[in-house]
């Protein structure tokens, strides 16, 4: 039997609880480190650090909000 896994953190930007991919959940660099970052705010951070600097918007693995197989941990 198969089950699935996904990640539970708390968004660095506005503290919301979400779930995201183990190996490819989104997070955005903060004071040297990685911290995770929930769908709206990875946007809204896409759209004030990125295009309004007029650079391409930081890419979004298509999986990054799913859970995975727990055969790809």
């Amino acid at each position: 039997m198969s089950g699935y896994a996904f990640m539970i953190a708390s968004c660095v930007a506005c503290d919301a609880t979400f779930a995201g991919n183990p190996n490819h959940g989104p997070s955005i660099p903060v004071n040297g480190k990685r911290e995770p970052i929930c769908r709206n705010c990875f946007d809204r951070w896409n759209e004030i650090h990125r295009t309004s600097k007029g650079l391409e918007p930081h890419p979004l693995h298509p999986q990054a909000y799913e859970p995975i197989e727990e055969g790809e941990l």
